[in-house]
């Protein structure tokens, strides 16, 4: 069993007309915990890391700016993913 079987199961984003799966260890990777604001021996989960560290997290992954996300939603599914999108016109 890895460290983060019962956290995330996938990150899903909706960035630049396409949509992607990635793992939670894809974006979270413990040599990053400092750039994304994680403190060093924490094993963070879907409901405690915040917006901004997830998008910090897309950017650095995708080698982007993290303005790339400024218009995007980020939502806590009850199973534990994580959803990134575009905000909709029609709601959050």
């Amino acid at each position: 069993m890895n460290r983060f079987d019962n956290l995330v199961g996938k990150v899903h984003v909706v960035y630049d007309g396409r949509t992607e799966d990635y793992t939670f260890e894809d974006l979270f990777p413990q040599d990053r915990f400092a750039n994304i604001g994680i403190a060093a021996g924490t094993i963070p989960s879907s409901t405690t890391l915040t917006a901004d560290q997830v998008k910090m997290a897309l950017a650095q992954h995708l080698d982007v700016g993290i303005g790339e996300f400024a218009d995007h939603f980020v939502e806590t599914n009850p199973n534990g993913n994580i959803t990134v999108r575009p905000n909709s016109g029609f709601g959050a």
